[in-house]
């Protein structure tokens, strides 16, 4: 019996023009009238979220939204912090010395803002990117930040392969004691160690007396494989990545333009309820 389902927001929830589609919003206030509670979980920082628990109808009391695939679990309803797991000063200033002394395009979130270096043309003229309260590092080093909570860093490139080689440098130089997953083919992401999609949403389990084993979840990339593990039922969008689709117990016909969510709901929370 499903008592919770949790999605992923890009390239799951939403469509491509990063709006929630009609169809996934109503099955969603199903599943609420129905008894199921519905939470969103996502490798977005809190002000990445814009308009979308909205659109989603997730806004409700007693409902979460899981931020930076883990680090940070907020109310829905106010944003307050119910949990943070952030990523120690140290290791992020070491990760942003490596991305400037090898020119690479690298982002550290932070409860209200993420700030970069090395931002391409392309990304400093993107919509998405002006409307996510982005600032760009002017200087060196990082130091200004020593007394914020860091949520995460990201180095973005478009090779994933070129990401991949990264990874033994990176796990060096923070002592192997982060979490590194990837959003997509050109974001790798780097966390507190045990930091992921799995360790926040069994949290949230914990609050609401469910087992896991009555979950249904909901992704499309590889940082949502973990949850999607640890889930009762773990669902695969039709656009999500092979190594997604391997490991979840189904994979839906429709892709995220095309109400992806609504229909894991319709097949597999209601039927197993």
């Amino acid at each position: 019996m499903i008592k919770l389902i949790t999605s992923d927001i890009d390239e799951t929830l939403v469509d491509n023009l990063k709006n929630v589609p009609e169809i996934n919003t109503k099955a969603i206030a199903k599943a609420e009238d129905n008894g199921m509670k519905v939470i969103l979980a996502t490798g977005r920082g809190p002000y990445e979220l814009n308009e979308i628990p909205d659109q989603a109808g997730v806004i409700r009391e007693d409902r979460f939204i899981i931020c930076c695939n883990g680090a940070i679990t907020l109310q829905a309803e106010d944003r307050q912090i119910v949990d943070s797991l952030p990523l120690e000063f140290e290791y992020a200033k070491n990760i942003f010395e490596y991305a400037y002394k090898n020119n690479l395009e690298f982002f550290v979130y932070t409860l209200d803002c993420k700030y970069a270096i090395n931002l391409d043309p392309i990304e400093k003229s993107n919509a998405y990117t002006n409307d996510t309260c982005i600032e760009e590092i002017q200087g060196t080093n990082i130091d200004f930040l020593k007394d914020k909570i860091i949520l995460k860093t990201l180095i973005k490139n478009n090779d994933i392969d070129f990401l991949h080689s990264l990874e033994v440098d990176v796990a060096a130089i923070t002592d192997y004691s982060c979490e590194i997953a990837y959003s997509s083919d050109m974001y790798m992401e780097i966390n507190a160690k045990n930091v992921n999609k799995a360790t926040a949403l069994r949290k949230v389990c914990e609050h609401y007396g469910i087992d896991m084993e009555n979950t249904l979840v909901i992704g499309d990339n590889y940082n949502d494989v973990a949850m999607i593990e640890a889930a009762g039922i773990g669902v695969a969008v039709a656009n999500a990545h092979l190594q997604v689709k391997e490991v979840a117990d189904f994979v839906t016909k429709s892709n995220n333009e095309e109400g992806a969510v609504a229909e894991a709901i319709e097949k597999y929370a209601f039927n197993n309820k």
